[in-house]
């Protein structure tokens, strides 16, 4: 053999380790969806829940059939309200499906199409689109960021599941809000204030939306969330005390906005206490009944 060739073939897996780290810095989202199995659920992609182009979900049915009368999680995802799909996401309903939860992951219009409140009645339509494929079956609508939002307005403002003719106290159980604002500041950035001009200061904020009754709501923030600050959760759940609603604050003070979501996955999620936070929560609460109570 060749000194060449010897130098080639010693060469060639250390590219390749390198090409593999580079992957993995410049495009985590694609690494972990790559890394991740997916035989613990199967997947049906692209329903449609609407006739618009953006109005898909994805449903992914955990194959643990020992959580049949489990609650349907519903995830709605973030990016600010300009960018954001349900494909970016393969990881985190694995890490719910391996756990024996069915998740849906819908997309909804964003920017410019999707200016408030054009994201939420697509977040409600989606939600009643689940409620009607799975009419035995309570729901828990979890979201990160812009989809937090979209979430905490569905819980704590029942109109716009009420025009999808979906009672929110029979249908869900539950909401989890992962670094969602909340109202508690105010909208000042352009690149937001494009999408709701009110800039909170109305009924587009979620904690200008206490007066009607609501399930129980779980909000999480991460400590070095550099993009969504804390107190917007802790001003929320305040507010909801007051009203006497049930709200629970979770904080993990070493976490940045996006490990909220990076921890669910399977490689992640043992090194927090946010996934089994999250599961005790789920587990809490009643699957069926008046879940406003």
């Amino acid at each position: 053999m060749t000194r060449a060739k010897k130098l080639s073939l010693w060469l060639f897996p250390l590219f390749l380790i390198l090409a593999v780290i580079a992957f993995a810095a410049f495009a985590p989202v694609k690494f972990l969806n790559a890394i991740t199995p997916s035989g613990s659920y199967k997947k049906t992609a692209d329903v449609a829940y609407g006739e618009l182009p953006r109005q898909k979900l994805d449903i992914y049915i955990s194959n643990d059939m020992s959580g049949t009368r489990a609650p349907i999680l519903i995830f709605v995802h973030g990016g600010g309200w300009h960018s954001g799909n349900k494909e970016m996401y393969k990881f985190l309903a694995e890490g719910f499906t391996k756990s024996g939860y069915d998740i849906v992951i819908p997309n909804y219009r964003l920017f410019p199409d999707g200016i408030y409140p054009n994201m939420l009645l697509d977040t409600a339509q989606a939600t009643a689109y689940v409620a009607k494929e799975f009419p035995d079956r309570p729901l828990i609508l979890i979201g990160h960021s812009a989809g937090a939002y979209n979430v905490l307005m569905m819980g704590l403002a029942p109109d716009y599941l009420r025009e999808n003719n979906i009672d929110i106290c029979q249908r869900v159980a539950g909401v989890i809000s992962l670094a969602g604002p909340t109202g508690e500041i105010k909208l000042k950035s352009p690149r937001y204030v494009e999408v709701i001009p009110d800039k909170f200061n109305g009924k587009s904020a979620a904690i200008n939306n206490l007066e009607s009754p609501s399930p129980p709501i779980l909000l999480v923030n991460g400590g070095r969330d550099d993009q969504v600050d804390p107190i917007n959760a802790v001003g929320l759940a305040k507010r909801m005390k007051e009203k006497g609603k049930t709200v629970e604050l979770k904080r993990y003070d070493e976490q940045s906005h996006n490990d909220l979501v990076k921890n669910l996955s399977r490689y992640f999620d043992e090194e927090t206490m946010l996934k089994p936070d999250l599961i005790r929560f789920i587990q809490s609460l009643p699957i069926q009944g008046n879940f406003c109570l």
